[in-house]
């Protein structure tokens, strides 16, 4: 797109909004005249083949992110020389020129912040994506109540080495979590850390972490207790929980939810009561500068739909409890886009049982009649210990996973001739043992429990409705007592759990695809994004 240029697709482009390390930002508007927001990435970042890779994958992601207190996004241009991608238009000032304009948040209106910002994490984070770089800047104060921008897109940055071209970090030291700054694994406690020092700066006018330059600032979040002296007593042992430097002494999202309504709450349900009490107790940012509401009013419209809800009984409360999996500490991580990260194979696209890495930056599976089953053992060679004792000096390691795992990745059918099934497995104790967590290409989800090589599904198939052609599909294998609990849900959502009483012991995790026994059907399976989390046994 030239500068002189009006238009990108088919939008007219009105104003510029802003600039920043991975592009500008425009106000645009489409025939209708719907105002949006046009992010326009760098020419010199779109040159490169990996980043355009993870910049697709992630902007798919975030197409799936729920519109509870975020800016949705509503397109993006994965393809041809120019990338972009387009959101929903959120009127007023970011958070951090409100507070720069016009003092500290008070009372109901952070309240309002806190909530409505927990509310779009809940959001995001069950979409599977992780903000990475939650900022005041990204966070816009509407009339209808706080939102939450540009989320999810800057992982793309990460193909780079984790600098843009300029040089610039991949997000704002001042509100990064420490175990970014020390290059260790991203995950959603991370934007939990964020949503403390964001709080923080709203009561306060001024970070929780101060320095004036990057080396100080560094030292501080590492090293120090945050200030936050100006933050509502009332909310201050919360914000100080979101800022400890151990990702996984902190609170998640839905659980900062939960504290800051009083009890359970359901992201949509909040979203609207946040919608209501700021319309209601708050006065806009662009007449006058005073927040001044009564804090009571506020929390008591956030407590209304979980009070319904406690009056409808438990029946009506499972139907509405949050479906997305636990936020567990992240222990490995993989996007396949480079070759090199210990998982078997080379793909071969002219070979139609072949597995391994793809050129697109997936990993394959291709099952047909002369191979009608394959999986792919996630390689964790720092969570196994070889045996010390074991007289057979050929003996397997000992499995050292959490009893309590989640494990994720997202599936493509790339081609399929007549049926077959994908997803992940956990607790393969061997190749005979395990459990498996599957889609079939007809829309079917079901947990199968195998055990010496035989066994069935453990609850009823169910149909996921309006399955697009990736999904998204998480697995937790829960230990309790001899049992194990195995929940699935798909792009989100919860599909299943069921109860085995009879454990299958602790074990390795992976990805599976198959095709019927003795038929002739043919499927080329991609997988992307594949994640492990776990939860240590107290």
């Amino acid at each position: 797109m030239s500068r002189e240029s009006s238009h990108i697709g088919r939008y007219k482009l009105l104003s510029v909004l802003g600039r920043g390390g991975m592009g500008t930002v425009y106000l645009a508007e489409d025939a209708t005249g719907q105002q949006v927001a046009v992010k326009v990435i760098n020419p010199e970042l779109s040159q490169h083949e990996q980043f355009r890779m993870r910049f697709r994958r992630e902007a798919d992601a975030a197409r799936r992110v729920r519109r509870f207190c975020t800016a949705a996004v509503l397109e993006a241009a994965l393809d041809g020389d120019q990338l972009y991608v387009v959101t929903e238009y959120v009127p007023g000032p970011s958070l951090e020129d409100a507070v720069r304009q016009s003092g500290p948040l008070k009372g109901s209106s952070l309240d309002a912040l806190a909530v409505s910002v927990a509310t779009g994490l809940t959001a995001i984070h069950g979409a599977g994506v992780v903000h990475r770089d939650l900022k005041p800047s990204n966070v816009l104060l509407s009339p209808v109540g706080p939102r939450v921008i540009d989320f999810g897109i800057a992982r793309a940055l990460d193909t780079l080495g984790g600098i843009t071209g300029t040089g610039e970090l991949v997000g704002t030291p001042r509100y990064m979590a420490p175990e970014v700054l020390r290059g260790m694994p991203v995950s959603p406690a991370c934007d939990v850390f964020s949503w403390g020092c964001l709080v923080a700066f709203a009561a306060s006018g001024k970070a929780p972490f101060p320095g004036d330059s990057l080396p100080t600032i560094v030292y501080q979040v590492l090293n120090t207790e945050p200030d936050l002296d100006a933050v509502d007593p009332a909310m201050r042992d919360l914000v100080r929980a979101a800022l400890r430097k151990d990702p996984a002494g902190r609170p998640t999202a839905q659980q900062l939810l939960d504290h800051l309504v009083g009890r359970s709450a359901e992201p949509e349900q909040a979203a609207r009561n946040v919608q209501v009490a700021w319309q209601q107790h708050t006065t806009p940012l662009t007449q006058v500068g005073s927040y001044r509401a009564g804090r009571a009013r506020l929390v008591m419209g956030l407590a209304v739909a979980a009070a319904v809800v406690v009056g409808l009984g438990v029946g009506a409360w499972a139907l509405l409890a949050p479906s997305g999996p636990p936020e567990f500490p992240m222990l490995y991580q993989e996007d396949f886009t480079q070759t090199s990260g210990g998982w078997n194979g080379r793909y071969d696209p002219e070979d139609t049982t072949s597995y391994g890495y793809r050129t697109d930056g997936t990993y394959g599976l291709d099952v047909g009649e002369n191979r009608e089953e394959r999986w792919a053992q996630a390689p964790l060679p720092f969570l196994y210990e070889k045996p010390t004792s074991s007289p057979n000096p050929t003996a397997s390691p000992t499995p050292m996973l959490p009893e309590t795992v989640v494990v994720a990745v997202t599936a493509e059918v790339k081609h399929i001739t007549g049926s077959g099934e994908y997803g992940v497995y956990c607790h393969a104790v061997d190749a005979d043992t395990y459990y498996e967590f599957g889609l079939d290409t007809t829309g079917n989800a079901r947990i199968r429990r195998v055990f010496d090589g035989s066994g069935g599904t453990l609850a009823q198939p169910v149909m996921v409705d309006d399955l697009p052609g990736r999904a998204r599909i998480e697995a937790a294998c829960e230990r309790r007592g001899n049992g194990v609990r195995l929940t699935m849900w798909v792009n989100g959502d919860r599909i299943h759990q069921v109860d085995d009483p009879n454990g299958i012991g602790n074990g390795a995790v992976g990805v599976f695809a198959r095709t019927p026994k003795g038929g002739s059907s043919l499927m080329k399976t991609a997988f992307d994004d594949f994640e492990l989390r776990g939860q240590k046994d107290p």
